[in-house]
């Protein structure tokens, strides 16, 4: 009879626990990277990489393995116009090969996770918003600034976390960016930072 009276008691604490440890699993998580980033639109090269990305994101583990990350940053990137030759009327005119845009973006990704013992290695990909801020040259050189406008687009990538103390880890993060801009840009940046669980 007392078995019968501690049995339901035994199963609340059972439940109890369980939910306890489920919210005590790292569920949010915040982070900070900084890279390199090089226009990969005409072609692609590793010395090329010279130009800085920094960013920030909030990510939410939807299950063990799927996370939503929302991320906001700005790039320093060669000007699509930079060192080609632009029309102006009847005349043409280069533009600086030191040209420079300026890219603030806010991405939302879908991340799918493998995760080891003390590593995490994943594949993500989703849209965001891309404000571009051209640089504009001075004097004649000015119609050779790329368009100041804001668009959508698209990005992918590939990310590894290893874990160096508790719910802290190192992140390294290589993304394609598609900015849906006229003309069309790849962008491809390079990072590495800090990510912290909660």
């Amino acid at each position: 009879m007392r078995i019968l009276r501690i049995a339901p008691l035994f199963f609340v604490a059972i439940v109890l626990s369980s939910g306890a440890a489920r919210a005590q699993a790292s569920v949010f998580g915040v982070g900070a990277s900084g890279g390199l980033v090089d226009s990969a639109e005409r072609n692609f090269r590793f010395s090329e990489f010279d130009r800085s990305d920094v960013n920030l994101w909030l990510q939410y583990a939807v299950e063990e393995q799927v996370v939503l990350r929302g991320t906001v940053g700005r790039m320093n990137v060669a000007a699509h116009n930079a060192g080609q030759s632009v029309g102006s009327g009847d005349t043409a005119v280069v533009g600086p090969e030191d040209l420079r845009d300026r890219i603030d973006y806010g991405l939302l990704s879908t991340s799918y996770d493998f995760i080891e013992s003390a590593w995490t290695s994943g594949l993500f990909g989703g849209v965001g918003i891309y404000r571009i801020r051209p640089g504009v040259p001075a004097g004649d050189l000015a119609v050779a600034a790329d368009k100041d406008e804001t668009v959508w687009g698209l990005h992918a990538g590939v990310d590894a976390q290893l874990t160096v103390w508790r719910t802290l880890a190192v992140v390294g993060r290589i993304t394609a960016h598609f900015p849906q801009t006229k003309p069309h840009r790849t962008l491809i940046t390079a990072d590495a930072g800090l990510s912290y669980r909660f």
